[in-house]
């Protein structure tokens, strides 16, 4: 029997600078998997999206230009499956799906854009949208318990697949001499609490006045943080590296002691498991589907968004008890292995594009689907 023919809409690709983000992570994890050896994966574009945007013009020009390059090689696949985030992206990413059905064929779609509920609850119109798009999918692909709850309010129960960010797993970390390092991995903007964050570092720098924070990142709000750093005197105690390769980023993290991440809204953030898997332990806002996996104070530790005295204590007793430290990270990394090594992932997305195509009538079942 012939391989499935899919055709991938997602971002697999670094932009300018090595600019990523958590879902072009997810995707090419995904597309560099044992899935290619079981349907035949098709790339309709690698380019990643900026942060700040293009402006609309721009960015409604390159969207139409992707329409039409899916219009096109639409026909030639048995399945689409296609990555969105949120607001404009489930526009744009909504079309195909839309289009894929009527053309018959098996849609598969997963979204992780953390802001989809706030921006739901203030436009009413995105969520009508969100409700079309959803019933035109065969099977939407969750990322955690909190995403599915959510989603099924708008879609059937029987198409939703819990399916985690998968991540290549490396080697165990290697032990370290315990110090003040605390780091931070994403873009560089105020949605991602990184002010916070600076604020936490001061609090934690009154207990123990050698710490540091590294910011591996960019983004937006880049420069104003610069400045804010240089304002409260913290500059020669805060890095910021920019954008690093995959292996340059598990060398800042395995040289490090917290993993510091204050971020107002999640879908499921790569960044955090990344951190998890290098067996670093993890202080974070409870967002999105972050409390599905980190068991505060068991594998990491939450607090609600803007609690800077929170994630400072947390941090503070993370640095002063390296064995506390060490626990809380082996706990995580374990958490990880469990849930979202891409081996242990792939094949969910595998069942989910077998099923989607054999519901649009391009394969038979599945025994065990």
């Amino acid at each position: 029997m012939s391989r499935l023919r899919v055709l991938f809409v997602a971002s697999v690709a670094a932009g300018a600078g090595g600019a990523t983000g958590g879902q072009a992570v997810a995707a090419n994890a995904l597309f560099e998997s044992g899935l290619a050896s079981t349907v035949e994966l098709e790339l309709l574009s690698r380019a990643l999206p900026s942060v700040p945007p293009p402006a609309l013009p721009r960015r409604a020009a390159r969207a139409v230009a992707r329409l039409s390059r899916f219009v096109r090689r639409l026909w030639a696949a048995d399945v689409v499956l296609v990555f969105a985030a949120d607001a404009v992206s489930l526009l744009e990413k909504g079309w195909m799906c839309i289009l894929a059905r009527l053309a018959r064929r098996g849609v598969v779609l997963r979204i992780s854009g953390g802001n989809v509920p706030e921006q739901c609850a203030r436009w009413p119109v995105l969520g009508t949208w969100l409700r079309l798009v959803l019933r035109s999918s065969h099977c939407v692909c969750t990322q955690s318990g909190y995403w599915t709850t959510y989603f099924g309010r708008f879609a059937g129960g029987d198409k939703i697949i819990e399916v985690s960010n998968g991540v290549r797993l490396g080697d165990p970390p290697a032990p370290h001499a315990p110090g003040g390092r605390i780091v931070f991995v994403g873009w560089v903007t105020r949605e991602k609490g990184v002010f916070e964050a600076l604020e936490v570092l001061a609090g934690v720098r009154a207990v123990h006045p050698s710490a540091t924070l590294t910011v591996v990142g960019g983004g937006r709000d880049l420069e104003a943080f610069r400045g804010r750093s240089a304002i409260v005197g913290l500059s020669r105690a805060v890095s910021i590296t920019g954008w690093l390769g995959r292996h340059e980023v598990q060398r800042v993290l395995g040289e490090s002691d917290v993993f510091l991440f204050p971020s107002h809204s999640e879908g499921l953030p790569n960044a955090v498991i990344e951190a998890m898997a290098a067996g670093l332990p993890v202080v974070a806002t409870g967002v999105g589907g972050l409390p599905d996996l980190i068991r505060h104070e068991e594998n990491g530790f939450l607090a609600e968004v803007g609690d800077v005295g929170g994630m400072t204590a947390r941090v503070v007793e993370l640095i002063s008890r390296p064995d506390l430290a060490a626990q809380i990270g082996q706990r995580g990394r374990q958490t990880v292995v469990e849930r979202c090594d891409i081996e242990r992932v792939w094949p969910r997305y595998a069942r989910a594009i077998h099923e989607a195509a054999w519901r649009a009538g391009r394969a038979p079942a599945v025994a065990g689907a």
